[in-house]
C-alpha cells in the first residue's frame, strides 16, 4: 500500500467501474464532476492504493472532509474486488478520519455489498436512492404555484443562492452550509432556478447541470438535479414539484435525455413519492454507513 498519484486517476477510474458492474456503486463520475472535485486533492495524505502486478490498481482508498455544525465528517471512498483488501483500505481511511479530528466517517455502497463494515465500527444510518427517468419525449410542465414567480441565475442577483441553498438545507440530515462560488460555479444560468415571493424573497430553488458518464446504460448525456429545496416557511405548498418540472423541461430542450436525482430514503417530506408523480423511478439504492468517534 503507497500513497496515491494524481496519475492514478485512470486506474481508479477502472476500479470504480467494476465497483458498478459489480453493484456496489451506482455510476462512474462524470469528467465535470471529476474537475469540480479531484482539482486540487492531496493524494499523498488522503489516498492509499494498491498496485497491481500486471499493472493498474487492485484497491485504492481516498478520504475527503466536509464541515457540518456539528464538526468535520469523513467520506470514505474504498474500492477493491477483493473483501480483505477492500476492508483493509476502509480501516485506512477510518484511521485517518479518526486521526484529523473528525466527528464521523462515513462509507456510501451499494446495498448488499456492505460486508465487513459493522465489524469495523459503522452501522447502516439510512437509505440514499437514485431515481430515474427519460427524457427522450419532451416533458409535460407543471402550472405556477400561485403567488410565486419563477427565475433563473439571469435574473436572481448572485449571492442569493448559497442563502437559499444554506436555510433550505439547515434542518436536513449532516447538512453542511455551501458558499455561493462552490454551489454555482460552472453551473448554467438557465438551469438554475429559484421560486421567489413577489417582494424577491427567496422561497425554493432547485439547481441542475448536464454530465455525461461512460460505460453507463442510461441514454446520454444525463440532466442532473443535484439540489431541491425549498425553505421552511414555504414547504408543502408545490414549490419542489413545479420546479423539478420546469427544470426537466429545460433540461431536454438543453439537450438531455435522460434524468437522475437522489433522495435521502428517510426524507420526511415524501419527496421520494413527488417525484414518482413526475415519472422518476427507483434506480439504484445505496446505503450510507457511519461511524462516528465522538
Amino acid at each position: 500500500m503507497r500513497p496515491g498519484r494524481k496519475s492514478d486517476l485512470a486506474g481508479l477510474l477502472d476500479l470504480w467501474r467494476e465497483d458498478v458492474r459489480a453493484g456496489k456503486r451506482d455510476c462512474v463520475p462524470g469528467d465535470a464532476f471529476l474537475h469540480r472535485v479531484m482539482d486540487g486533492f492531496d493524494w499523498d495524505s488522503r489516498s492509499r492504493v494498491v498496485d497491481r502486478r500486471t499493472g493498474g490498481l487492485d484497491g485504492a482508498v481516498l478520504v475527503s472532509n466536509r464541515d457540518t455544525p456539528l464538526g468535520t465528517v469523513a467520506a470514505i471512498e474504498a474500492s477493491a474486488a477483493e473483501q480483505e483488501l477492500l476492508n483493509d483500505l476502509t480501516r485506512w481511511g477510518l484511521g485517518l478520519s479518526r486521526a484529523a479530528g473528525a466527528v464521523a466517517a462515513q462509507v456510501w455502497r451499494g446495498r448488499g455489498h456492505t460486508e465487513g463494515l459493522g465489524g469495523l465500527g459503522f452501522a447502516l444510518v439510512r437509505p440514499w436512492w437514485r431515481m430515474d427517468m427519460s427524457l427522450a419525449d419532451e416533458p409535460s410542465g407543471r402550472s405556477a404555484v400561485a403567488g410565486y414567480e419563477l427565475h433563473d441565475a439571469s435574473t436572481v442577483p448572485a449571492g442569493k443562492w448559497a442563502d437559499a441553498h444554506n436555510l433550505s438545507f439547515a434542518d436536513h440530515w449532516r447538512f453542511s452550509a455551501r458558499s455561493e462560488k462552490e454551489l454555482m460555479a460552472g453551473r448554467p444560468a438557465t438551469l438554475s432556478l429559484m421560486a421567489v415571493t413577489p417582494d424577491g424573497t427567496p422561497a425554493a430553488l432547485t439547481l441542475c447541470q448536464i454530465e455525461e458518464y461512460r460505460d453507463d446504460r442510461r441514454s446520454q448525456p444525463v440532466g442532473v438535479i443535484s439540489s431541491v429545496g425549498t425553505l421552511p416557511g414555504h414547504r408543502r405548498r408545490g414549490l419542489a414539484t413545479w420546479l423539478v418540472a420546469e427544470a426537466l423541461l429545460r433540461l431536454h430542450q438543453e439537450g438531455a435525455r435522460h434524468a437522475s436525482l437522489y433522495v435521502d430514503g428517510l426524507n420526511p417530506t415524501g419527496a421520494f413519492d413527488a417525484y414518482r408523480k413526475l415519472g422518476f423511478e427507483l434506480a439504484f439504492e445505496t446505503e450510507v454507513w457511519e461511524a462516528t468517534f465522538r
